[in-house]
């Protein structure tokens, strides 16, 4: 069995020193920003539909979703309180070219999960810089759970400027798009 698995270990390094997989030098140089969704906190108490982005430079991959609670900007002002939760998910991990379009990324990160109350029965308004409001109730916590995530991700690059990611890990499941912040900068040189 072990002459076997030496055989195949072999053969899988000629494979990719000819055809140049796990080319860790295409990472130089590159940079992306992106937007993702998803459900964080599975297998978690509590879970959630999310949003987040993620950004990536030389290869090192940082990202981020939170799920708010449900009724938090309700803008409805009734004498409940609603049991709420969320979720926050962050994970790191770096880039690993098996082809020029398509990259594995292995991830660990940390899930933390909230419970608590929101109080329908207040308003909050918090006003922006170009006069926008935003209303809000009060989310009160009375618990929080703290998690090791970790888990891989698979990015496709169809064209220069976009990639398409899918990302699962122990306590999430959520995709999403990103563009090459390299690639616009050289648009961008290029037009000037």
């Amino acid at each position: 069995m072990k002459r076997i698995v030496f055989f195949a270990a072999i053969m899988a390094f000629m494979v990719n020193a000819n055809a140049q997989w796990f080319d860790i030098s295409n990472n130089k140089g590159r940079a992306d920003l992106g937007v993702s969704f998803g459900m964080a906190g599975i297998g978690c108490d509590y879970h959630s539909f999310a949003f987040g982005g993620g950004l990536s430079v030389y290869g090192v991959y940082i990202d981020f979703l939170y799920g708010a609670p449900e009724h938090k900007y309700d803008k409805h002002v009734v004498p409940v309180m609603y049991n709420d939760t969320s979720v926050l998910d962050i994970n790191i991990g770096y880039q690993i070219p098996v082809l020029p379009w398509l990259r594995l990324m292995p991830l660990v990160g940390h899930c933390h999960t909230s419970a608590g109350l929101t109080d329908a029965t207040t308003v909050n308004i918090e006003v922006d810089g170009d006069h926008s409001a935003t209303l809000y109730h009060d989310f009160n916590v009375t618990s929080r759970k703290h998690y090791l995530n970790y888990g891989c991700g698979l990015i496709i690059q169809p064209i220069r400027q976009a990639s398409i990611y899918a990302v699962y890990t122990r306590h999430a499941i959520y995709g999403g798009i990103s563009i090459s912040l390299d690639e616009c900068a050289k648009n961008a040189q290029g037009a000037e």
